[in-house]
């Protein structure tokens, strides 16, 4: 079942259960070390697939003055090649096309998933940089 909500709608079990999936994965996982606790989950959706109690998928949604921003896509690494790293990001982008129509739809990709975003019809607007020892570039998908 999917879910969309604000940050003082999450039950502390679904806090906990994302946070934590974002550090194994991001911070643990990756070596990748950034704050991910930045200031910004208060204002943000959260957009997530629960089956049986468990977040299959995840990502976090941020509405800007000309954009929206969606960030933090994970998949449960209980639950990778089954498919859900298609669906939560189909399912964000569609969200974010709903919910802010006529609005650009921009990422924070790490280099290596470029074709996998151009699949969803994401374009490259930056030169690649590193964030946290990964390379990264800037997508956008227009209206």
């Amino acid at each position: 079942m999917w879910h969309v909500k604000k940050y003082d709608e999450l039950e502390l079990d679904e806090l906990e259960e994302i946070l934590s999936l974002r550090q194994d994965t991001f911070i643990l996982e990756q070596e990748s070390f950034f704050r991910d606790i930045d200031g910004r989950d208060q204002d943000a959706l959260h957009v997530f697939k629960k089956e049986d109690s468990t977040i299959k998928a995840y990502c976090r949604m941020e509405d800007e003055d000309d954009h929206t921003y969606i960030s933090r896509v994970i998949v449960n690494p209980a639950y990778r090649g089954q498919g859900f790293g298609r669906e939560i990001f189909r399912y964000g982008t569609e969200l974010a096309k709903e919910r802010h129509p006529g609005k650009i739809v921009r990422i924070t990709a790490m280099s290596y998933l470029l074709d996998f975003y151009k699949s969803f019809d994401y374009e490259p607007i930056s030169e690649e940089y590193d964030i946290a020892g990964h390379n990264h570039i800037d997508m956008e998908l227009t209206p």
